[in-house]
């Protein structure tokens, strides 16, 4: 069922004000086919939803807005090291995370209680604790808008390869932008468990909680445990995450920064690969939190918007719903403040994490 001028503030985890111009829910192929078909005949735009964690919707959205719930998780194939399982993109994300470790399927552990579906995570290729989905994807099934021809929903595959994955970035918000519906995702887990340590407040919050053995479940409840220490529950405290993306920089700016920083938080960095080239380059990550804090933003509220007292990283419409209404252009002032404050303190420019709709 297709509904018109559909009030969008439940759908997007920063309760920012918006209403669409169609939106349906869509649980199969051929649900997908209907919607797809109607934003043809109606010429205005389809754009793929899910939990609404990562997006800044505009007050007014030209579109017509698909709640992918496609459901289905399916092993494929294994062999004696590896085993291939299909997702569905409407999978919740943390549920699918924690089923893998129940299957004994490993490597997803470190992304445990990322909020959000499947279908958005290569998109983003979200990460967390030193880890990328992009190692454990081995391809994407997905619908080319601009290639469906009637109710022909013939899918397309990317392999982990061609979808450029790069530091919270892939195809998907490149060159595919806007033009994709993600149906499923295949991934490549290993059959024997091997903990990924080397993001430091991990390492140091499962040898204060557990000595001895660590599993797959030790390293999840680590993370769900720093998680919810750290990051406000959407349901108590609307936000979209972590607001901005860490800084990547080459030896010579963090070696500026340690000039005149010789504290200043970084650790190395190896990317997928980048957008231009498979190439490694010797790389460093700077804390965005830690330049936020650092220009006095941690905590502080600025009208009805704040950066979380815990972490400054997280973005808060703290408004009283009945009363103020915040919308897309507020969030990107505010966070555009923050954004120049810490260019001219410390001449990095932070980037956005949530998407901005349309």
């Amino acid at each position: 069922m297709i509904e018109r001028n559909v009030d969008l503030q439940s759908h997007n985890t920063l309760r920012l004000t918006s209403t669409a111009n169609a939106y349906s829910r869509v649980d199969s192929l051929d649900g997908l086919s209907a919607a797809i078909t109607f934003s043809q005949q109606e010429n205005i735009p389809l754009i793929p939803l899910g939990e609404g964690s990562n997006v800044i919707l505009q007050p007014t959205v030209d579109a017509h807005i698909v709640d992918i719930q496609l459901r289905g998780i399916k092993k494929i194939k294994e062999d004696d090291e590896h085993v291939w399982v299909e997702v569905a993109a409407g999978e919740n994300w943390h549920q699918w995370v924690m089923q893998s470790i129940e299957e004994q399927w490993y490597g997803l552990e470190n992304l445990a209680l990322i909020p959000g579906r499947v279908g958005a995570a290569p998109i983003q290729n979200i990460g967390a604790y030193g880890c990328e989905v992009a190692t454990f994807i081995d391809c994407v099934n997905y619908i080319h808008l601009d290639k469906v021809i009637e109710t022909n929903l013939s899918q397309s595959v990317l392999t982990a390869e061609q979808c450029q994955f790069s530091y919270r970035n892939s195809i998907f918000k490149q060159s595919l932008a806007g033009l994709t519906v993600i149906t499923s995702v295949v991934f490549k887990l290993d059959k024997v468990f091997s903990p990924q340590l080397s993001y430091p407040a991990l390492k140091q919050k499962i040898n204060m909680d557990k000595a001895g053995t660590i599993d797959a479940t030790t390293v999840a409840n680590a993370v769900i445990n720093i998680r919810s220490e750290k990051l406000p529950n959407p349901d108590h405290l609307p936000n979209a995450g972590s607001f901005f993306k860490n800084v990547v920089a080459n030896q010579q700016q963090l070696d500026a920064l340690l000039q005149d920083y010789p504290d200043a938080p970084y650790f190395s960095y190896e990317a997928t690969q980048t957008i231009q080239s498979a190439a490694k380059t010797s790389a460093y990550k700077i804390p965005a939190a830690w330049l936020i804090e650092q220009c006095g933003f941690k905590g502080e509220r600025h009208g009805h918007l704040g950066m979380h007292e815990k972490q400054a990283l997280v973005l808060i419409n703290y408004s009283d719903q009945a009363q103020a209404k915040i919308n897309a252009s507020d969030i990107l002032k505010f966070s555009n403040h923050i954004a120049s404050t810490v260019q001219h303190r410390f001449g990095f420019n932070l980037h956005r994490e949530p998407q901005t709709l349309p």
